[in-house]
């Protein structure tokens, strides 16, 4: 069923990816920013969380700014409304899935394979470097198993995070892009990269909640910094790439606000609803 948002402002509502663009570099949300996006959630306006990190990985920021509101997770392959009921939900077929962690087994053993679909997050080595320092960032513990066994009552997964060096990622990303076109891979850092099934895209995600929300994609505001923010940022209007995202992404955006450390989450939030 279509909802409604009732608000004066503009703009109905605000997507935002959350590392590097509303966390700063101590992967907090600044005191004044929250404030802010308390005071527009008073006067109607949303604050949607869009990222490639698992539900309970988002909810932990929104715990931060004390805000309730649909979310857009593992870059829109799930989507939940405020009360956490899922609205949206596009899976990665599980034998695709299989094979390429074969792939990566036999091919790639020093990238580290993270496996997540729904909340479940899967890992073969829960005291691997890149999984202990992901579970810091996230707040989250990993959950060692047979990624096979752990999924297959869902025969699919939402999500594969690759991280390894920037070298070995990107002959990685050149590997998985030539025999499966039709996945969605994209790089979130030099060292992180997110597959996931083709149909998934940030932009769809946005797309979904303005139907739902019975809102214009020229009604909303989206802010990001990483390459898989690309997509989302050239289907909003009125799309913002931070300071401290490379130059491909500040040219897919609308404009450029300041960096992450620099707040310029909340200069866009203040330029626009005054």
């Amino acid at each position: 069923m279509r909802r409604t948002i009732e608000t004066p402002h503009k703009y109905k509502m605000i997507f935002s990816d959350i590392d590097g663009t509303l966390l700063d570099s101590s992967h907090q949300v600044p005191e004044e920013t929250r404030q802010e996006i308390l005071k527009l959630e008073r006067e109607g306006v949303p604050f949607i969380l869009v990222s490639a990190r698992m539900p309970d990985a988002m909810t932990t920021i929104q715990d931060q700014i004390g805000n309730s509101a649909p979310m857009v997770c593992y870059s829109g392959a799930l989507i939940r409304d405020e009360r956490g009921e899922n609205l949206y939900s596009c899976q990665m077929d599980l034998g695709v899935a299989m094979e390429i962690k074969e792939l990566l087994d036999r091919e790639y053993p020093r990238i580290c394979c993270n496996t997540y679909g729904g909340s479940r997050w899967v890992v073969d080595d829960d005291k691997n470097p890149w999984v202990m320092k992901e579970e810091a960032i996230t707040g989250r513990k990993a959950e060692r198993g047979d990624m096979k066994v752990v999924f297959t009552a869902d025969q699919g997964i939402h999500k594969f995070l690759l991280m390894g060096d920037h070298e070995e990622i990107e002959r990685l990303e050149g590997c998985l892009k030539r025999k499966y076109p039709r996945l969605s891979i994209a790089t979130s850092s030099p060292v992180y990269m997110e597959v996931m099934d083709g149909k998934v895209k940030k932009s769809e995600g946005v797309r979904f909640l303005c139907s739902y929300f019975g809102v214009g994609m020229d009604e909303v505001i989206a802010l990001g910094d990483g390459c898989n923010d690309m997509d989302m940022l050239q289907a909003v209007h009125n799309s913002y790439a931070m300071a401290n995202a490379c130059e491909e992404v500040k040219r897919s955006a609308a404009h450029v606000t300041l960096d992450n450390d620099r707040q310029g989450l909340l200069a866009v939030l203040k330029e626009n609803f005054r």
